[in-house]
């Protein structure tokens, strides 16, 4: 699927999303968001090969609106901590909340396990792409730690997409900002700062804790 797309292809995609979140995805017609967009539905055809990949393609672009919405809420906060804090919640946030997601479940509630779990390698290769991006401009500045962006990753954009399938059922409320504040600023805080520790890193933490708080033997 292409990624550049002209002011006809908007259009459609507009009126793909307005016509989806109204009668769902299914009920959805290449005909309804033709009509909806003033153009015919060859065009449609033409631009998109389908209605599979229209739909494909108004997903991936209401993914990375919402990622270029983190990126803004990055720009404004000062210190690391806090730009990983404030940009981490509003992903686990707005993945649960975003408007498409949100008016499938009341028009089409039937739809969304389906679709998301279909669509979501997708959704997560893009989720892992843009947090690499952002761990390794980080890491350049000096702002993290050095360790490989990808594992961080793919567990951010796992969770979030979890959430987005699953949003309850554990100990924490993502419905409850305190608690969805804390949780990042405890466990995906950290976890973007330094990485996942290596087995012989692990090994030498353990070594130093013991040198640490070890008793001094006395001089014979």
């Amino acid at each position: 699927m292409r990624d550049g797309f002209d002011d006809v292809d908007e259009a459609i995609m507009d009126a793909a999303l307005e016509r989806i979140v109204q009668v769902g995805i299914r009920r959805a017609s290449l005909e309804d968001i033709a009509r909806r967009a003033g153009i015919s539905r060859v065009t449609v055809h033409r631009r998109f090969a389908g209605k599979d990949n229209l739909v494909e393609a108004v997903l991936a672009r209401e993914t990375r609106r919402m990622l270029a919405e983190v990126t803004a809420i990055a720009a404004t906060d000062s210190g690391v901590d806090a730009q990983i804090e404030e940009t981490m919640l509003h992903v686990l946030v707005q993945t649960r909340i975003h408007r498409l997601i949100a008016e499938l479940l009341r028009v089409a509630p039937d739809e969304v396990l389906g679709f998301y779990t279909v669509q979501g390698e997708r959704l997560v290769a893009i989720g892992i792409d843009y947090i690499v991006g952002m761990l390794t401009q980080a890491q350049a500045a000096g702002l993290v730690a050095r360790y490989d962006p990808r594992p961080v990753a793919e567990l951010v954009a796992r969770l979030a997409h979890s959430l987005m399938l699953t949003p309850g059922g554990g100990n924490v409320d993502f419905a409850d900002p305190d608690q969805a504040r804390a949780f990042v600023r405890t466990a995906i805080v950290p976890l973007m700062r330094h990485g996942i520790a290596t087995p012989s890193e692990e090994v030498n933490d353990d070594h130093f804790a013991e040198s640490a708080y070890s008793t001094p033997r006395s001089a014979p």
